[in-house]
């Protein structure tokens, strides 16, 4: 396998709502008090990784972004993840779920919001994969122990790298993208 096919692979199997999904899973299994049921986890898995995850197929559908390319996509990514993170946390918020769960929502919202401020507000090109990236493993050390560090480390690093590699950000745009998780993942713990 050549390096850039294994860089693509990587960038292609640490897609954020693929990532978000794991995370979501894994505390289902290994932290089940997180949840009051499996009813909750699917909603979580809709909010979080679905509606966001729609934003390809329907830039395909919608004529003004159909030959916008990747841009197009990271726009209508941006439009459909701060849909399903708002909906995600106002349902939260409305309903019986647990506070880590309302924790992870809030998160998540504070995160887009930060990644938008930053990318359409101040033109800092933040990096939505890096924040979806660093995001969950942030969640998975705080909710499931030190000893998740290690493995976050390595697919962070591999990130990391293949997203050098292939050029498609820079090592600010990366290094952004990460602290808005980070700023997002703090924020909400200080509420």
């Amino acid at each position: 396998m050549s390096k850039r096919v294994f860089a693509k692979t990587i960038r292609t199997i640490t897609i954020p709502p693929l990532l978000v999904s794991t995370l979501l899973v894994a505390l289902y299994f290994l932290r089940p008090e997180i949840y009051h049921s499996a009813s909750e986890l699917f909603a979580a898995i809709v909010f979080l990784a679905v509606i966001p995850t729609a934003a390809y197929p329907l830039q395909k559908l919608i004529p003004k972004l159909r030959d916008t390319g990747r841009e197009g996509q990271r726009k209508l990514a941006f439009v459909m993840s701060i849909t399903g993170y708002t909906a995600g946390f106002i349902v939260a918020m409305l309903t019986d779920v647990t506070n880590e769960l309302k924790f992870i929502y809030g998160t998540y919202l504070v995160s887009v919001i930060l990644l938008i401020i930053f990318n359409k507000v101040l033109h800092f090109r933040a990096s939505g994969h890096a924040c979806g990236v660093f995001g969950p493993l942030i969640h998975a050390v705080y909710f499931m122990g030190w000893w998740w560090l290690p493995p976050c480390a390595i697919a962070l690093a591999a990130v990391v790298w293949s997203s050098l590699y292939l050029t498609r950000h820079t090592k600010s745009e990366l290094f952004l993208g990460g602290m808005s998780a980070l700023a997002a993942f703090l924020f909400c713990m200080i509420i």
